[in-house]
């Protein structure tokens, strides 16, 4: 079981991702805003942070930025965007340690990817996480 944290404007894409990640097991704290969620990250470190890119005030690449400062998340973060720059947002989020999940989704996909990223430390290299992800396709398929 692990604490997650999730950081979405959206209140109904925050209930379905609450809802799989509770099905699923875990501890499932929820803010809309990038203020709130550092706030909440600051009082009970998350094991993991799932943000949206565009919410209000500070965007989700602003808050996993500060919370790699603050050194509060021990593994990779999983970002959510619909938006068109999908390459840019990845760029800027493999810099900071997180993983680019796009809108819509599948919350199967999502909580795959959760589970993935969960057992992914920061000291993992993309590389190794390409492969875990390609054995736990491996294994699904097979």
């Amino acid at each position: 079981m692990a604490r997650i944290l999730i950081a979405e404007d959206d209140p109904h894409i925050a209930r379905v991702i609450a809802l799989w990640l509770k099905r699923n097991g875990h501890e499932v704290m929820a803010t809309d805003t990038g203020d709130k969620a550092l706030a909440a990250m600051r009082a009970n470190t998350p094991d993991l942070l799932v943000t949206d890119v565009n919410m209000p005030g500070m965007s989700g690449l602003q808050l996993l930025e500060a919370a790699r400062a603050e050194s509060l998340l021990r593994c990779k973060a999983i970002v959510l965007t619909s938006r068109c720059d999908q390459a840019e947002i990845a760029a800027d989020s493999d810099k900071l340690g997180a993983i680019v999940h796009p809108k819509p989704f599948s919350p199967r996909q999502l909580t795959e990817t959760i589970e993935i990223a969960l057992k992914t430390t920061l000291d993992t290299t993309d590389t190794e996480l390409a492969e875990s992800m390609a054995v736990e396709g491996d294994l699904k398929s097979g």
